[in-house]
């Protein structure tokens, strides 16, 4: 009869973030560096600021409790997405995509020009994603600019389609198929 060995959890201590004016930050950056080298948050002086799509990531992972920095009252997922998605719609939407890519081990910033994500991590390519939703506009020509942009930046276009049950696909394009024959 083999004796079980159980292992123990690694247990990762919820790192003190604040929300001040719509922002979310975290101080005393040298303890952050885990973060720093998953590609959470932009350094700034003394702190390190978090977009909305890393905040939301960090308090569902338990990674981060946030407080408010006035009250210093912990602020839930739920009263976070209220807060940070004023003027945004599509925050929460977007955000999905961000857990997922952030969940099949890919690094995640926040996308430039167009593009709402650019991941990178597995292999050396990088990727330029856009999001595009079932039953959304989207034309040919603008999928043919990003992915040309895309390529010429030596990047590859990913289109992360969402279904109306939040499901998501993810298509690759080549900028040679939008080319005429």
């Amino acid at each position: 009869m083999e004796a079980k060995t159980e292992q123990t959890p690694i247990v990762v201590e919820a790192l003190e973030a604040y929300l001040s004016k719509g922002e979310v930050f975290l101080r005393e950056p040298g303890k952050l560096m885990d973060l720093r080298e998953k590609a959470f948050g932009t350094l700034t002086g003394e702190k390190i600021s978090l977009n909305p799509y890393e905040t939301f990531y960090l308090v569902e992972k338990k990674r981060i409790n946030v407080l408010d920095e006035k009250t210093k009252q912990t602020r839930s997922l739920q009263q976070l997405v209220t807060k940070l998605s004023v003027g945004k719609p599509a925050i929460w939407t977007k955000y999905l995509v961000y857990r997922d890519l952030r969940d099949r081990g890919y690094l995640v910033r926040e996308g430039e020009a167009g593009y709402d994500f650019e991941s990178f991590g597995k292999g050396a390519m990088r990727r330029l994603v856009s999001i595009v939703f079932e039953g959304g506009e989207s034309t040919l020509e603008k999928l043919a600019r990003l992915s040309a942009k895309a390529n010429k930046d030596g990047k590859d276009l990913v289109l992360a389609v969402i279904d109306r049950r939040t499901d998501i696909v993810y298509y690759t394009l080549n900028p040679e198929n939008f080319q005429g024959q």
